[in-house]
């Protein structure tokens, strides 16, 4: 039977993490949410994981979506590997509910933390010289347990973050379909299109050589990365300006902040929607 690893990721942390795994793990085909569930199915899986952001203290929508389609082998060992910053809120909660409504649960959860990508929020931290190493270091310890399939309890949302939740997140999340009306492009963009082929949930289209953003964007900031010229620009939307919150009030883009995307990572890993990674 084989291993498969299932991936959202927008900057590339979290297919890093996907694609070293799967080598400490022995090989596993590594899958894009972008693909469809029913065409990408675990029922014949003794291993699967998925690895994936936390935005707004959750999962993305796109993978909560395709893990609710997903048909998974109920006797396989399930892990769920986060990638995050300061706070992983409950992305394993609603990964294990999503699960048990299958009658499946997570063997083993890790909270894996790495650069901040929230660009235009923030420019990127910890400084990647200190982050990544020790990103790298981490992602070769979960290997190890997962080649043993060690059990190990998922972290749970700390009773802080659980309170603040609904004041602080909940309003993001209703206007989450607006986000995407911020970005534009100036005069530097060639139309190469970069920025549709790695947009996680497909949400990108090219019309007359420009790229059209389609309101299902969660903020991941791929097109941003990864734009060769630097020709996606960023004001924030107005919606986000009635929340008048601390955050929404520093969202912007200025011309000299980093877009940090894993250097590990290319835009072309990006556009590979499933792909089988051997142990090197």
């Amino acid at each position: 039977m084989k291993n498969i690893i299932y991936y959202f990721s927008g900057t590339g942390n979290s297919l890093r993490a996907a694609m070293k795994i799967a080598e400490g793990i022995g090989g596993a085909e590594i899958i894009s949410v972008r693909c469809n569930p029913e065409e990408a199915s675990a029922e014949n899986a003794a291993v699967v994981g998925f690895v994936s952001p936390v935005y707004e203290w959750d999962m993305p929508g796109a993978m909560k979506d395709f893990v609710k389609k997903l048909k998974i082998n109920p006797n396989a060992y399930v892990f769920m590997v986060a990638t995050y910053v300061a706070i992983h809120g409950k992305c394993f909660e609603t990964m294990e509910r999503l699960l048990s409504e299958k009658g499946i649960h997570l063997n083993y959860g890790y909270a894996l933390r790495c650069v901040a990508s929230q660009c235009t929020a923030y420019p990127p931290f910890p400084p990647e010289k200190m982050m990544l190493p020790l990103m790298e270091r981490e992602i070769r310890k979960i290997s190890r347990e997962l080649s043993v399939r060690k059990n190990r309890a998922y972290p749970h949302m700390s009773v802080i973050t659980r309170k603040l939740y609904p004041k602080l997140m909940t309003p993001y999340m209703e206007v989450e379909h607006e986000y995407d009306k911020g970005f534009y492009t100036d005069n530097r963009c060639v139309g190469c299109a970069t920025c549709a082929k790695v947009c996680p949930t497909q949400n990108i289209v090219m019309e007359e050589s420009r790229p059209i953003w389609n309101h299902r964007c969660h903020g991941c900031m791929s097109c941003v990365a990864y734009c060769p010229t630097k020709a996606i620009q960023f004001k924030t939307p107005e919606a986000y300006e009635k929340l008048n919150t601390v955050i929404s009030k520093r969202l912007c883009l200025p011309e000299k902040r980093k877009r940090y995307h894993n250097p590990f990572i290319k835009a072309t890993d990006l556009m590979i929607d499933k792909q089988y990674i051997e142990l090197k």
